[in-house]
C-alpha cells in the first residue's frame, strides 16, 4: 500500500529468482486475480478474507467452539451495561518488520474500517457509532452506541493493520489497492504476488512461527481449472463450497476431506398472510415430515451439512441448543392434519378444508444445492398431502423481488448471520424489510422479541445460552419457518502434509486457524 509516496511495506523481501519451491500448495478460486493484500478493502472477495487469517491477526479470535478469547490482545472484559468493552493489547507483539504492533495500530485499523474504502458491509455496519481511544499503556476502550452482545464476535472479523503511524486524515486517503504488501501480524508474509499466484513465506516475528516455510497460493477464475489442477498433483488443495464439487475432488483419488460448519443456516419460510400457512398445525406438520438426514448426505447432488432444528447455526456449538430429531414423524403429521380437519381427498392428493387445498409454491434461488433440497422437500411432505411446486427463480432477483415484499408463499433459503448467535434480524416482530428479513408476517410474539432482546444484549455467557434456548422454543411454537441444515465447506487435501489440523467449525477461514501446526510428511 502506498501512502504519500512511502510504501507500507518497509522490510519486506522481493520475489527470488530462485524460488525453490512451497511447502504447500492450494489452488484458490477467486474472481479477483491479483488477490487484494488488504482485507478490509477486498473483504467482499471471500479469498481475499480468508487469506487474511493467514497474515493477520485481530484483537480476538473464535475457538475451537466459534466462542471470541485473545488474539492479540492479552484479555478484555464488558461492562454491566453491555456498552463498554475494555481491551487489552498483548505486549512484546511485532509486525514482519520488526516493528511493535500498538494501541494506535488498533485505533487506525478501526478509523479505516469505519470509512468509506472499507467495503465489507456486515462489518461496517457491526462497527458504526464505535467509538475507541486509549487507556494507559496498552488498554483500548471501545463505546458502543448501546447494548449489542454480537460486538465481541465483530472483533475477531476485524484484521489489525499497520496503521499507527498515520494521521486519521492519511487514513482516510488510503488507496483502495495495495500497491505492495504492508507488514504482517500472523504466521506469514506476502514474498511475491501476481495474477498467477500468491506467494507467503514465514514470518519470523509471528506469535508461533509456522513449521512451514514456504506456502503458494495458485489463483483459478474457476472452480474446474482448481479441480483440473489438483487431479494432475500441480495443488495439493482446494476449498469446495458446494457438494458437486467435494465429490469430484474425492472421486478416484487417495485425498480426505475436512468438512468445517459454517454460520449459515437453511430454512423454509411460510408466508402466514397465505391461507393454510396461517395454520400453525400446518406449519409444524410440514416440519414433523422433514427427514433431514436423507436431504444432508453430503452426496454429490444433495446439500452437505449439519441438521439443525432451530434458529442457530450448528457451526456455533458454544451455544447450540438440543440436538435436531433425526428422523421424520409422517404418521404424527397425518394425525395432527386429520385432527385440525384437513381431509385427504380419495386421489391422495392435497388436503383440503373449506374448499382450499395444501397445495403451494415453493421458491428457491437457482444456487447449488438449494434447488435439489427444495425437490426433496417437496417429495418428503407429499406423502402427508401436502404438494408443492418447486419454482426456481435467479439468484440475484431471490431477495428483492420475492422475499423482501413478501411475493411467495414458501421459500427456501440460504442465510448468513455471522459468527454470532444474534438472529434479531431475521425473526424480531420489528425486523421487516429493509430493517431486516423478518417476513413470514405472523403475529407478535412478545417472548419472542424479548428473548431475541436478551440473546442480542446480554453479555454473559450463560445468560445468551439461556436466551438461544428461549428463542429455539419460541420459533419451535410458533414455526415461521421450518430449520433444515447448517452447510458445510470442504477442504479438500492431499499430498506432503502430516498432521494437518482443521477445525470443525468457523466457515472456510477457519482452514488456516491451526496453519502454524502443519508439517511435511
Amino acid at each position: 500500500m502506498l501512502v504519500a509516496g512511502v510504501a507500507l511495506g518497509v522490510g519486506l523481501v522481493p520475489r527470488l529468482n530462485a524460488f525453490t519451491g512451497p511447502d504447500f500448495r492450494e489452488g484458490l478460486v477467486t474472481p479477483e486475480r491479483p488477490l487484494s493484500l488488504d482485507p478490509l478493502v477486498g473483504a467482499d472477495v471471500v479469498a481475499v478474507h480468508d487469506v487474511g487469517h493467514l497474515l493477520y491477526r485481530s484483537l480476538l479470535r473464535l475457538d475451537s467452539s466459534a466462542y471470541p478469547q485473545p488474539d492479540l490482545a492479552s484479555s478484555y472484559a464488558v461492562d454491566q451495561t453491555g456498552v463498554t468493552y475494555t481491551v487489552e493489547l498483548a505486549r512484546g507483539q511485532r509486525w514482519s518488520d520488526g516493528r511493535a504492533i500498538t494501541v494506535a495500530d488498533v485505533l487506525g485499523t478501526l478509523a479505516f474500517a469505519q470509512s468509506r474504502q472499507a467495503v465489507d458491509q456486515r462489518l461496517s455496519g457491526a462497527l458504526a457509532g464505535v467509538r475507541a481511544a486509549a487507556q494507559g499503556d496498552g488498554g483500548i476502550v471501545f463505546t458502543l452506541s448501546s447494548p449489542r452482545a454480537s460486538f465481541a464476535a465483530s472483533l475477531t472479523q476485524l484484521p489489525i493493520l499497520p496503521l499507527g503511524e498515520l494521521t486519521p486524515k492519511r487514513i482516510a486517503a488510503l488507496p483502495t489497492q495495495a500497491a505492495v504488501p504492508m507488514p504482517t501480524s500472523g504466521p506469514y508474509r506476502v514474498q511475491s504476488s501476481d495474477a498467477i499466484a500468491l506467494e507467503l513465506v514465514a514470518n519470523q516475528y509471528a506469535h508461533v512461527k509456522p513449521k512451514l516455510g514456504r506456502l503458494e497460493l495458485r489463483l483459478y477464475s474457476a472452480f474446474a481449472d482448481a479441480a483440473t489442477a489438483f487431479s494432475k498433483a500441480e495443488v495439493d488443495a482446494v476449498l469446495t463450497t458446494t457438494p458437486a464439487e467435494r465429490w469430484r475432488l474425492l472421486r478416484g483419488s487417495a485425498a480426505s476431506a475436512h468438512d468445517i460448519a459454517t454460520f449459515r443456516f437453511v430454512d423454509i419460510i411460510f408466508n402466514e398472510r397465505v391461507f393454510g400457512l396461517d395454520d400453525p398445525v400446518v406449519r409444524q406438520a410440514i416440519g414433523a415430515a422433514l427427514e433431514r438426514r436423507s436431504i444432508v448426505d453430503g452426496g454429490s447432488t444433495r446439500a452437505a451439512g449439519v441438521i439443525e432444528a432451530d434458529a442457530i447455526s450448528r457451526g456455533l456449538p458454544w451455544i447450540a441448543t438440543a440436538d435436531p430429531p433425526v428422523t421424520a414423524s409422517v404418521t404424527s403429521a397425518r394425525t395432527a392434519l386429520d385432527a385440525d380437519g384437513w381431509r385427504e381427498p380419495p386421489d391422495r392428493g392435497a388436503r383440503v378444508r373449506n374448499g382450499a387445498s395444501l397445495s403451494y409454491t415453493l421458491l428457491v434461488p437457482n444456487t447449488p444445492p438449494l434447488s435439489d433440497v427444495a425437490a426433496a422437500v417437496a417429495k418428503q411432505v407429499q406423502g402427508i398431502g401436502v404438494e408443492i411446486k418447486v419454482d426456481v427463480v435467479p439468484a440475484q432477483t431471490f431477495l428483492a423481488q420475492d422475499i423482501d415484499p413478501a411475493s411467495f408463499q414458501m421459500a427456501l433459503g440460504d442465510w448468513d448471520p455471522g459468527p454470532d448467535p444474534d438472529v434479531s434480524s431475521f425473526w424480531r416482530s420489528n425486523a421487516q424489510p429493509p430493517l431486516g428479513l423478518y417476513v413470514s408476517g405472523g403475529p407478535v410474539d412478545p417472548f419472542l422479541d424479548q428473548a431475541l432482546d436478551e440473546l442480542a444484549t446480554l453479555a454473559t455467557r450463560s445468560g445468551r445460552v439461556a436466551a438461544a434456548s428461549s428463542v429455539a422454543a419460541h420459533l419451535v411454537a410458533d414455526a415461521p419457518a421450518e430449520f433444515l441444515y447448517t452447510p458445510t465447506v470442504s477442504f479438500v487435501m492431499r499430498g506432503p502434509l502430516r498432521a494437518a489440523m482443521v477445525p470443525a467449525v468457523g466457515g472456510s477461514s477457519a482452514r488456516y486457524e491451526e496453519v502454524a501446526s502443519w508439517q511435511r510428511s
